[in-house]
């Protein structure tokens, strides 16, 4: 049987961790949170991640879950960090303390192994040159060994969403394996293989165009995004203008295709503001001004302040918000533009009522007596005297025969055009 160790058990790492064991590979899960491991260890999902609790119900035979990093090095031949690497607009670019302490546990462990070789795939989000210039020398440091001789390196990022992490995990567009040999790059393959249940292209390469490649995709998108939003505004300048229309045209074309083409509300969460941020402190890093980035993220931040002046503009002073994550399907309020919304909103005066099935206990974190919280959707609209539908979720559709015709909702997403 196959065997291989899991380093964090985030939002990203518990779900990989759960897909590998899907696959029949035993799989260790490690933490440094006794209370996840023990509540894992008692099958207790610590989060809501679409299809986990199923998953991680038909593979728990396939599953162990540890604070001890001595099992990775002995009863694995492979590890993979998946841990937190937080950021911030000031920042720019990511912290690396939970994958430099992660790494000295685990290498000081192998630095006691008598085994001849161990692989290590970072799989968290770092700034480019990070393997070469922080990973590699401690890892050298730690364990007391040479790359490639006892131990080797891959760079392989998840390219995976919240809310589908499961069905992104098994079914990617790509897979980027940065690799610093080819022994390192085949081993791990022989474990990603498994898990991919499409056909999906695996692009091999150095672990610096792996770092490149995953900053670079994300700031793509969000340009992306935000050249459709700002259509989007356009539209809404213009009398019998749709943008709908206009964008579901263009994504057509196949040199644009028709994903991410749709306007909306400002792009949030946890990937796609910080990998755009990163991607332009990396430009500045090596001399370039990354100016179509920068626009994106201008225009981004725009977003906001379009969709509090159209809400003030129903003239209501009681607003009901749907939707509170940053993306429907999942309760992360990172980055979320009804979190700003209801926020804004809050410190002008208004009195805001929210309604999530998912992000309700975060938004709560997040907002605090700002706002009031209700589980039911009739019933926050009862206490409002206008609405606006903040995320795609399909469940809002109904709304307007809740309400009847006379009540203002702001539909950002254009779901209520869109009922079948």
């Amino acid at each position: 049987m196959k065997k291989l160790s899991l380093i964090g058990l985030g939002k990203l790492g518990l779900p990989l961790a759960t897909v590998f064991a899907s696959k029949e590979i035993y799989t260790i899960g490690i933490d440094v949170d006794s209370s996840k491991i023990d509540g894992l260890n008692n099958n207790r999902l610590p989060f809501h991640e679409t299809d986990l609790e199923d998953l991680f119900s038909s593979s728990r035979d396939h599953l162990h879950f540890t604070e001890n990093f001595k099992d990775a090095v002995n009863e694995t031949d492979i590890s993979v960090i998946l841990v937190n690497t937080p950021s911030d607009k000031e920042s720019k670019g990511f912290s690396n303390a939970y994958i430099k302490s992660s790494l000295t546990s685990l290498c000081t462990e192998l630095r006691e192994s008598n085994k001849d070789y161990h692989l290590i795939v970072i799989s968290s989000t770092v700034m480019p040159t990070t393997c070469k210039e922080v990973i590699l020398p401690l890892i050298e440091e730690v364990s007391g060994r040479k790359l490639n001789e006892g131990f080797g390196l891959c760079y392989i990022p998840d390219l995976v969403a919240l809310g589908s992490i499961i069905r992104d995990f098994k079914n990617p567009d790509l897979l980027i394996v940065g690799e610093s040999s080819k022994r390192a790059g085949d081993m791990a393959l022989e474990y990603y293989g498994d898990i991919i249940d499409n056909e999906a292209p695996i692009h091999r390469m150095s672990v610096i165009d792996a770092e490149i490649t995953k900053v670079s995709l994300n700031a793509y998108i969000t340009m992306k995004i935000s050249f459709a939003n700002f259509i989007g505004n356009i539209c809404d300048k213009l009398e019998d203008s749709h943008s709908g229309n206009v964008t579901s045209a263009l994504g057509k074309d196949r040199r644009i295709s028709p994903y991410y083409i749709k306007p909306g509300l400002a792009f949030g969460g946890t990937c796609f503001p910080r990998d755009t941020w990163a991607f332009e402190e990396f430009a500045r890093k090596v001399g370039l001004d990354a100016v179509h980035v920068k626009a994106a993220d201008e225009i981004n931040q725009m977003q906001h302040s379009i969709l509090y002046e159209k809400t003030t503009k129903l003239n209501r002073s009681k607003v009901a918000i749907l939707g509170l994550g940053f993306k429907a399907n999942t309760p992360v309020v990172v980055e979320s533009p009804a979190i700003i919304l209801a926020e804004r909103l809050a410190d002008n005066g208004y009195t805001v009522n929210v309604c999530d099935s998912l992000a309700l206990e975060e938004a709560k974190l997040a907002l605090g007596q700002k706002a009031n919280y209700f589980t039911s959707i009739d019933k926050c609209l009862s206490a409002s005297e206008c609405c606006v539908i903040a995320t795609p979720f399909l469940g809002f559709r109904e709304v307007s025969e809740v309400v009847g015709e006379e009540y203002p909702i702001l539909d950002c997403w254009n779901i209520l055009e869109s009922k079948t």
